[in-house]
């Protein structure tokens, strides 16, 4: 593989990071986070203009049909202005119809995707916050050409700002995906209470919604194998977000050790300072590496996913999650206070810890990987 970046990936790099400078200040992020509200629909059809809600959508339903590196070049920009726009939740959503949907369903869906008129994500995970098929207990029933719906989705990533919600159902031996937009009868979507508003989470209950069965994507109880490879996928591009934001944490805490003055000097002259700083960049590096290769192998070694999601998603929690700790540390006293930048940082890492999965449960899953080869 070639580590480098191609000259395309560099201005799409440039060109999220102008975006974001502009539109998503971190005095935004710091008002916003004060008061949540609902998605800035103007700034999503701006992005989408730009191109990033259709990334990886094919070129045939009007998107760029580019990769997972790129898709994860955005992201950790995006990352590092802690931005709360829903595209990581929405490439997902698109990824299914790719991967699951029939010729009409991608046609009826994708391209509204790609142009940013529609807002989509995927609900999977119940009672825990790692998604497995196990944990599916939500229900579809046969109801003549059509097909009920019972049950709750928890943790389901943008869900308050969503128009299509692909429901994950029992149905069957197996677990199907259904296409649900969010308007549906019997679809109650209530916002929760996270610890970083960046990060909207929504709960999804199911009341008999119906909806035709032309709407399941693939075939009856057949959706998990590929449900799990985009779990993978998930978790990388979340991990390539908690890579920027810890990037971003660390040259917060850089900047202001240059400018606080104790005893005469500025902080970071001092050797407890510097020791920090310097592990913090080692701990980001390490996870910015294994994040790449991971996005590289969902392309191009999708056997390496599965240990690597794990690898990525372990380096990129610890990294953030010390990043975000020692950037109010660092920044003293101020640090805990409101007006101070820090504690968004803080926050980010303290709900992405846990996450699609703790750091214990990613190497757990990555020593059960390299044991049965």
């Amino acid at each position: 593989m070639d580590f480098g970046f191609t000259p395309e990936q560099d201005a799409l790099r440039a060109q999220a990071r102008r975006l974001l400078d502009q539109e998503l200040p971190l005095e935004r992020i710091l008002a916003w986070s004060a008061a949540p509200s609902a998605l800035d629909r103007a700034l999503w059809k701006k992005t989408a203009a730009l191109g990033w809600a259709g990334l990886t959508v094919a070129e045939a339903h009007g998107g760029l049909g580019l990769g997972a590196v790129d898709l994860i070049v955005l992201l950790e920009e995006m990352g590092k202005s802690l931005c709360p726009l829903p595209l990581a939740a929405t490439d997902l959503a698109a990824a299914a119809l790719g991967a699951l949907g029939d010729g009409a369903q991608q046609a009826a869906w994708l391209p509204k995707i790609a142009r940013g008129d529609v807002v989509a994500t995927v609900a999977i995970a119940e009672g825990s916050d790692v998604p497995t098929a196990d944990g599916v207990a939500a229900r579809a029933g046969a109801r003549g050409t059509d097909v009920t719906l019972d049950g709750t989705k928890l943790f389901v990533p943008d869900g308050q700002h969503a128009d299509l919600l692909l429901i994950a159902a029992r149905e069957g031996a197996g677990v199907s995906l259904f296409a649900v937009p969010a308007d549906t009868p019997g679809v109650t979507v209530r916002p929760l209470v996270v610890v970083d508003a960046t990060k909207p989470a929504a709960e999804i209950a199911l009341a008999g919604a119906v909806v035709p069965a032309r709407n399941r994507l693939g075939a009856v109880g057949g959706a998990w194998p590929t449900l799990a490879r985009l779990v993978d996928r998930q978790t990388i591009t979340h991990a390539a977000e908690m890579v920027g934001s810890a990037d971003a944490a660390l040259r917060l805490a850089v900047e202001y050790a240059k400018v606080r003055r104790q005893f005469g000097s500025p902080i970071g002259r001092f050797q407890g300072v510097k020791h920090r700083c310097a592990e913090m960049l080692c701990d980001v590096e390490s996870a910015r590496s294994l994040v790449y290769y991971a996005a590289w192998a969902v392309d191009h070694a999708p056997d390496d996913v599965p240990s690597y999601a794990s690898m990525a998603k372990a380096a990129a929690s610890e990294a953030l999650d010390t990043a975000g700790e020692e950037c109010v540390q660092i920044h003293g006293a101020i640090g805990y206070t409101w007006e101070c930048h820090a504690h968004l940082f803080y926050k980010r890492g303290r709900q992405s810890h846990v996450w699609l999965g703790a750091p214990d449960e990613h190497y757990e899953r990555v020593m059960t990987v390299l044991q049965h080869g």
